[in-house]
């Protein structure tokens, strides 16, 4: 019988422990392949997404900095010219990213599950356009990850369940 109790158990806790990590998911990285690597998803225990600051020029975005929770990241990318910011309203996640992309990330739209859409770059361009959104309903974008230098080169969405 505590046998039957213990493995009951431990199917709940591995039943339990799939359910999280089907909340997670990763849309890929677009952008060129110059830059270094940066990963911000050591920023998730501080706190949902609650604004970013983001560089543009007429042809790129040049830099990109997110506020998790009440701390500011890194800035990921070059330091010319002035951010625009853009702060998110007490229970607003992103929801849905669309891009373009060449060798260098080209434009940015934040979409946000209160229906606020905040754009960055120039709206017309060559590059390639990209659609990133969660695997998974109820999940909200949690970090970023890319390659930068001078310019954000790439930029990849990591998704999960609100804080």
């Amino acid at each position: 019988m505590l046998t039957l109790l213990l493995l009951s158990f431990l199917c709940a806790g591995a039943s339990d422990g799939s359910a999280l990590a089907r909340a997670s998911s990763y849309s890929e990285e677009f952008g060129g392949s110059t830059g270094s690597h940066f990963d911000q998803s050591d920023h998730e225990p501080e706190g949902p997404i609650t604004g970013l600051r983001i560089r543009a020029n007429d042809r790129y975005i040049v830099s990109i900095q997110v506020c998790y929770g009440d701390s500011w990241s890194r800035t990921e990318g070059g330091a010319v010219g002035s951010p625009s910011s853009v702060q998110l309203l007490l229970g607003e996640g992103i929801v849905r990213v669309l891009g373009r992309f060449g060798s260098h990330v080209e434009y940015l739209a934040f979409r946000t599950n209160q229906g606020r859409i905040f754009a960055f770059g120039p709206g017309f361009g060559p590059g390639t356009f990209f659609n990133a959104e969660p695997s998974f309903p109820n999940t909200v974008l949690r970090s970023i990850s890319g390659r930068s230098e001078s310019l954000v080169d790439a930029i990849g969405f990591h998704w999960d369940t609100e804080q």
